[in-house]
């Protein structure tokens, strides 16, 4: 995320346009519900760090909530700024003092694995800073513990990192952030096929752990969500 000359052509290799900008659609609709379940949204501030084409933003402002964004992408900032979005320096640090303990949620979708371990736990530290006493942060990223991790993980040459929960545990042990969720990241089941796939997927995943005695979940992709504990400055 640091080195701007490795996104060259970023946005369009993506397919981010200014017309789909916040636009989520009805399957990111619903895969943003089943994440963002039991986390409070509408009246919060919320911050996306990495925002991208602004899918999340644009799901968590139709739900009430006060959005805010880093990205490194110049054009995604001035989409940003033309919705209305309250744009950050994507250096946290620079944020620290006027946006300390505001933010309800904080999410990073597909941003952590671009960092190196070094700069990940800084960001944490900047996330535990800007998070407000029981706020929560959501991230996704390859499952390095995962089955087929490595079609996500080698897919795009600018990952650096690879993670799983365990590393994550290892992030924030003795911080003011617990783990209070690490799940494989959620598939909406819209129609028979994706749900047959869904019980099938499950089937197996349950299978594998118990052959093989692990605990662990097995999905491509994972998703954690974190809270900054009761009592934490």
């Amino acid at each position: 995320m640091t080195d701007a000359t490795a996104y060259d052509g970023y946005e369009s290799w993506k397919g981010w346009s200014e017309t789909s900008f916040m636009v989520p659609t009805p399957m990111d609709n619903a895969y943003f519900d089943l994440e963002m379940r039991a986390i409070p949204v509408s009246g919060e501030h919320v911050l996306e760090i990495g925002f991208g084409n602004g899918r999340f933003l644009g799901w968590a402002k139709a739900r009430g909530a006060q959005v805010y964004g880093t990205e490194l992408s110049e054009q995604g900032r001035t989409f940003a700024a033309a919705h209305d979005v309250v744009v950050l320096p994507i250096d946290l640090a620079q944020s620290l003092d006027t946006h300390r303990a505001r933010f309800g949620v904080i999410a990073a979708f597909d941003v952590l694995e671009h960092l190196s371990f070094d700069a990940i736990r800084t960001m944490l530290d900047h996330i535990a800073t800007l998070l407000r006493t029981g706020g929560y942060c959501v991230v996704r990223f390859p499952n390095g513990q995962g089955l087929l991790s490595g079609l996500h993980q080698s897919g795009d040459y600018t990952h650096v990192s690879t993670l799983s929960a365990s590393i994550m545990s290892q992030f924030v042990s003795g911080t003011v952030l617990e783990i209070i969720r690490a799940d494989s990241s959620a598939m909406p089941n819209h129609g028979i096929a994706r749900k047959v796939r869904g019980v099938a997927r499950q089937g197996f995943e349950t299978m594998l752990c118990r052959l093989y005695e692990i605990r662990a979940p097995l999905g491509p992709n994972l998703t954690v969500v974190l809270r900054k504990k009761e009592g934490a400055a």
